[in-house]
């Protein structure tokens, strides 16, 4: 992805080893009226990305409520191969909720396109004014920064609740064998709604996308690895990607944090921090492990650590971090939204453990490997 070495030495002399002062940015998720200062083409942007997220938000709840999906109606079709009654139910239900799934790979698709065009947007601010820091391009993108969180952010919850719903590969199997059967017996009828999904390619690549771990963060992947080989800037890039994953530490390591009047925020500020960090391992030759990787990944994890009230022998110094609050400290209405963080907390270290490229290449440090090895 061009010249490695090059953006490394650049990264370096840019203050990058340590996250300092200058990451210090309040970037305001739950405001209401960044967009009012965005113009033309980026309010443009900016709009259409914010109506892909709506509507991937109501998917998400159909993802949430997925439960058992089609377990019990393929358990008992399965025993009973011999009643066309209950044969018929189970497809006339199945193919509805494959269809879904269906529905929510392409929002999910689509959503992960925009980014592309939301980092070459951003870049072109500061190609086009080479005064101008990163952090000055992000302060005045910032309505583009949160809307690149929100997709983040959305990946890493679609990834989680998929992980929620393990019946999902079995359910699209079970359509997938049924629609074969069907179709040499002419009996392969649904509404017409529903028959985009009734086509092998389409449930064949349903079926590679569900049945990996992390199908969201994968698919973004995916696509940024594409923008990379085929436009004209490849490793700039990087540099936001870097950057926000600093200003996410940055606040949830500091005074800023205690600015935000929701736990749910804070939870999607480890979501990106995390999604930012993986995103560099897979998208960056050499990964996130590598003592000169811009990332700090040892305090990545010291940070979820202390989150998740996990306590050991902190593997590099650190400043003294904003105090956590206690459930006397909270609201009685939002100690679930703290317990929630919690629990998320333990759950990031897992998906930086299993989700990433790089962590048992040889240039991993022994102590980094040590430090994730006591990761369950």
């Amino acid at each position: 992805m061009g010249n490695i070495l090059t953006f490394i030495k650049k990264l370096k002399e840019s203050g990058y080893e340590e996250v300092d002062e200058k990451f210090g940015i309040f970037v305001d998720f739950e405001g209401n009226n960044l967009e009012s200062e965005a113009d033309g083409s980026d309010k443009e942007l900016s709009t259409k990305i914010e109506e892909k997220l709506n509507s991937s938000y109501e998917l998400l709840e159909f993802l949430k409520n997925y439960g058992a999906g089609g377990k019990q109606m393929i358990m008992e079709a399965s025993s009973k191969p011999g009643d066309a009654e209950v044969q018929n139910e189970a497809w006339n239900k199945m193919v509805p909720l494959v269809y879904s799934l269906l529905d929510l790979k392409k929002m999910t698709d689509s959503l992960n396109e925009m980014v592309p065009e939301v980092l070459e947007k951003m870049w072109e601010v500061k190609t086009s004014r080479e005064s101008l820091s990163l952090i000055d391009v992000f302060k005045k993108n910032m309505f583009l920064v949160i809307q690149l969180g929100k997709i983040l952010d959305y990946d890493m919850r679609f990834d989680a609740l998929k992980m929620s719903a393990p019946s999902i590969p079995n359910d699209i199997s079970y359509v997938k064998r049924q629609f074969t059967i069907r179709s040499k017996n002419n009996t392969a009828n649904i509404a017409e709604e529903y028959s985009e999904v009734l086509n092998i390619q389409n449930l064949e690549g349903l079926s590679m996308f569900y049945i990996n771990p992390t199908p969201a963060l994968n698919s973004i992947i995916a696509i940024i690895t594409k923008f990379f080989e085929n436009g004209e800037t490849k490793d700039e890039p990087l540099d936001l990607i870097v950057s926000f994953c600093k200003v996410c530490i940055k606040i949830l390591d500091s005074d800023i944090r205690s600015k935000f009047q929701k736990f749910g925020t804070i939870g999607m500020i480890h979501r990106i921090m995390v999604a930012t960090t993986l995103l560099y391992d897979h998208l960056h030759a050499d990964g996130v492990f590598v003592k000169e990787s811009p990332i700090s990944i040892k305090l990545v994890v010291d940070l979820l650590e202390d989150e998740a009230g996990i306590r050991r022998k902190r593997t590099r110094s650190r400043g003294k971090s904003p105090p956590k609050p206690t459930d006397e400290d909270v609201p009685a209405g939002d100690r679930n939204s703290m317990h929630e963080v919690v629990e998320q907390s333990r759950n990031l270290l897992s998906v930086l453990k299993y989700s990433n490229k790089h962590l048992k290449s040889e240039t991993t440090p022994k102590s980094v490997e040590l430090m994730f090895s006591k990761i369950f």
